[in-house]
């Protein structure tokens, strides 16, 4: 006998009644393409993916210019959060990109945070809205923005 606790036989039965159930499922489906039965609709893309996918991009720049900024730590944090209540994840700051000057950096905080107003205007999902509302007004509240007014 080998390594298999059921005989021969009772394999070839559990597989001759596998097969009957098998076509008895399939005998109620229909696979006639001329059928008068009328497919299953697709489900609709969700329109405010791609101001998701914007939103979770523009965190993600944020986050690799600012990590190499000097002092620009708190920024980095506030946009890992930030990011993460998008359900985005953060960037692999390995990678290194140019630090940005303090004009710079003031300049690309406000420019996100007049895209996050727009597309929280513009989004359908009021849940979405309001995260992306608080994301632009958690820009604004920065102290490198505060201190550039």
């Amino acid at each position: 006998m080998s390594g298999s606790p059921l005989s021969r036989r009772a394999l070839l039965r559990l597989g001759g009644a596998a097969g009957v159930i098998g076509a008895g499922l399939l005998s109620g489906c229909d696979l006639d393409p001329r059928s008068s039965s009328t497919p299953a609709e697709a489900p609709q893309p969700d329109p405010d993916q791609r101001i998701v996918e914007a939103a979770r991009a523009e965190l993600s720049g944020l986050i690799l210019r600012l990590s190499a900024t000097a002092g620009a730590g708190p920024l980095v944090a506030c946009h890992r959060a930030q990011l993460a209540a998008l359900d985005g994840d953060p960037p692999s700051t390995t990678r290194r990109s140019r630090p940005l000057t303090p004009t710079q950096t003031v300049s690309r905080e406000r420019r996100a945070a007049e895209r996050f107003t727009r597309w929280a205007i513009t989004c359908q999902n009021g849940d979405l809205a309001r995260v992306l509302a608080s994301v632009a007004a958690g820009i604004r509240m920065q102290p490198v923005l505060r201190e550039a007014s």
